[in-house]
Order: C-alpha cells, then structure tokens, then sequence
C-alpha cells in the first residue's frame, strides 16, 4: 500500500512536548515497516500552526499527490499534528474521500476507515478547536492586560528604544540618530538623501524600510492606537510636518546631493554634520552647507552654531591636498593619538579582569553586562579620538596628489566628486571657531 507520512510541529509544541519532526517521522517509519507499507511520500510541516491551513505548504503537496492518484493510505503521530480546527478538517476530508484516501493515527485510537472511527475524529476535532479558541480568549485578555499597563507586547522593538521593565524606554544614543533622520528628510525632502547622510549609523539601508521609519508612530509616543503609551522621540509637530512630505511625495532643494553626507563631524559634540541649505542674502541664490543639529534642531546641547560651506569646503581640499596628505603630523598630535591607543589598551584589559570576576563568581551577570557595556563606550570614544590624531599611508590619497587634482576636478560631476573623497576621506572634523581637521583613511 502507497503510504504518505505527514508529520507537523509548531514551535511551542515541540518545546512543551518533545513532539518533534524526527520523533514522528520515525515512528512513522517504524509503523510502516511492521505493517508492510510502502512509504510514497513525506511530507513536513515545520514550525507550522494547525490552524493556519493556507501555510502548511507540505499539506498542499500531499493532497495534491492524492488527486494524482499516487496515495493509497496517510498516516501521522496525533490527530492534533494533522489538524486543529473542524472546518479545515472536513475541507481536506473531503478531498481525501473524493480519492479514496483513508488516514490513521498511530499514537491514537483514531481512523477513518469505519464510520464510528470517523464519529469520533468529529467529536475530537470539536473539542481541539474549542481548546484553541479558550487559548486565544486568554491570550487577548492578557494582551489587553499588558495595554492597560502600557507594557511592550513582544520582544521587537523600534530603533531608538529598548525594554525596561516590561515597558519602552528611550535609548539615548540610538533616539538621537532617529532625530537627525526625522531632520534630515525635513531639510532635504529625499529618503535617498536620507539614507546617504544616516549611512553607517545602525538605521535602515532602503527606501522602503526608511519610510517605515519615518512613519512609525511609536516615535511619538503611540502605540496601538493609545496616545502617550510610552515616552516620545520626535515631537507630534514634527512628525506631522514628515507625514505630510512623504504623502505629497515632496523633493525639496531640487534632488540636492551632498558631496560630504557622513563624512563630516562635528568637533565639539561629535554629532554628525547635517546637509542643508543656506541663502545669499545679496544674491538670492541657495548654497548647500553642513550644520550640527547637535545645535540647531536634535538637542540643542551643542556649541557649534557654524556652518561648512560645501564649496569651501571642497576649495579647501583640492587646492591644499598635497599639504594635508603629506605634512608632518605634530609631536603632540603623536603624543595624543599614542595616549589614546594606551587608553584603549588598558580598557581592554579591564574587560579581561571583568569577565574573569563573573566567570569566578564574584559579581552577577547584571554587574557584568552593566560594565561591559560602559568599558565598550570608552574604547569606541578613544578610538575615534585616536583617528583624529593619525597620519595615513595609504596608496588611494597619494595617487590622487599625483594626478594634479585641480586641473580635471571640476569638470566632474558631484555624484563623481563624492565617490573621490568617500575614498579617501575617514572623517572631517569643523567645530564653532570654523577649524577644519581632515582624516584620511
């Protein structure tokens, strides 16, 4: 006799039960072995609900071989492994009496073969489908629970927050950055131009995951529909003003690039600089430069009120270029970038005594996340600081001093402007007194 194997497991399932698909399939084999069976076919569902009858792909392939013709007999473990709801069960019954098609349980006493086997498969299914709906009954009530109190409902959670105590709280470093993106859209009207200047930063990498951020109104502080469910990022006037651009498919500053997006840092906060526009009063006309909203719009914790011209800015580089790539780095910038990497040494080593302190048994594991996290932050910060102070010796920066950049570099064009420095270009440093510091890579 042709026998198909049908084996399912939800995850929860297998948790609690041990049901796994191994555990069914051999049983299943062993049975068709005593019996004489011929196994036709297996068929797995794995990780799948029984009650999401349209998932269960495998299901869909086995009724198919049965309306081909090609299976005599099915067999599986449990009746609940083959279904849980009593409607699905008498579509697919249907299929399988059009063809023929009797089925067993082998852990059960259950079959189809027999008018009474199939009385009691009715009854059972009732009883399972009615277990399965008490256990959504709960699930919702604790779910509504869970609102009531404003907890967080899963383990997912929006970049720019983190779970405290069952509930949202604002991470402050990752909130920042969703802040300079909220800002850079408004400034630039473009997600692409978006996605450009928040490269590198931990936020979405396409448009279409960009917009959902920018739509997301957690950051206002709502969630399911319940105003001030936890605490904001983005204030309401400032999201709405977003919703509006992204409805009206707005593009302001005409599709501006910005040669500079990421590169460019600022000193005294170490906020990324933001592309925008500015006006010449005299003349009319708008200039793209680059501001902290460190300063202007994110937290307004900043000094640096400045702007860097990106025309300047790019006058700068081309006309100094061979100085900058070539000149002797000071004996205190050395000192500095030396100290720097022996604090990051250091750190690291207190990382080691910190583990072996956990791994003896004499802090608890919170201690030990909670410090290893801040040693974590200190070597990111002495890094960076390390890289303003270093020279560079890479081949890409020196070929392009000895290509005489001036003579050819404006004739490109910005997308071809921007591919140059990007490759040669690690940071640009500008703070409040307009001091420009260029690291290469």
């Amino acid at each position: 006799m042709r026998t198909a194997l049908y084996c399912r497991v939800s995850t929860d399932q297998q948790v609690r039960d041990g049901d796994s698909i191994q555990a069914q399939l051999s049983a299943l084999k062993s049975y068709c072995e005593k019996n004489g069976y011929d196994i036709a076919g297996i068929y797995t569902d794995d990780g799948i609900s029984g009650t999401l009858l349209n998932e269960r792909d495998e299901l869909q392939r086995l009724l198919d071989d049965v309306r081909s013709g090609k299976i005599d007999l099915l067999i599986f473990t449990k009746l609940d492994r083959y279904f849980r709801n009593l409607k699905h069960y008498l579509n697919t019954q249907e299929v399988l009496d059009k063809y023929n098609v009797p089925w067993i349980a082998i852990w059960e006493n259950y079959e189809t073969r027999t008018p009474q086997g199939r009385l009691m498969v009715n009854q059972m299914l009732s009883f399972a489908q009615f277990e399965a709906e008490q256990t959504g009954q709960r699930i919702n009530q604790v779910f509504s629970y869970k609102k009531t109190n404003h907890e967080a409902l899963s383990g997912k959670v929006p970049y720019g927050y983190k779970i405290q105590d069952k509930h949202l709280v604002i991470d402050p470093e990752e909130a920042d950055i969703v802040r300079q993106a909220f800002h850079i859209y408004i400034a630039t009207g473009g997600i692409s131009e978006t996605l450009r200047q928040t490269e590198g930063l931990g936020l979405p990498k396409t448009q279409r995951a960009m917009k959902l951020l920018l739509q997301n109104r957690k950051y206002i502080g709502e969630c399911y529909g319940i105003e001030n469910y936890h605490d904001a990022i983005i204030d309401k006037d400032t999201f709405e003003l977003v919703q509006k651009m992204l409805k009206r498919n707005v593009r302001q500053n005409h599709f501006r690039k910005y040669i500079f997006s990421g590169l460019c840092t600022c000193s005294d906060c170490g906020r990324r600089l933001i592309g925008t526009t500015d006006k010449n009063r005299s003349r009319g006309e708008r200039y793209k430069v680059y501001r902290c909203m460190g300063h202007y719009r994110a937290i307004k914790d900043c000094i640096n009120s400045k702007s860097l011209n990106e025309k300047k800015l790019e006058k700068y580089l081309v006309e100094n270029l061979k100085e900058l790539a070539f000149g002797d780095i000071s004996v205190k910038d050395k000192r500095k970038a030396t100290n720097y990497e022996k604090k990051i040494a250091n750190t690291e080593k207190k990382i080691s005594r910190l583990k072996e302190l956990y791994l003896n048994e004499l802090i608890t594991l919170d201690d030990y996340k909670h410090d290893l996290a801040a040693y974590k932050a200190d070597i990111d910060t002495f890094k960076a600081e390390a890289r303003k102070y270093k020279g560079t010796d890479k081949k890409a920066l020196y070929d392009l001093v000895g290509r005489n950049l001036a003579d050819w570099y404006w004739t490109l064009t910005e997308d071809e402007r921007r591919v140059i420095w990007r490759s040669v270009i690690d940071q640009i440093y500008f703070d409040n007194d307009k001091n420009i510091k260029i690291v290469f890579r």
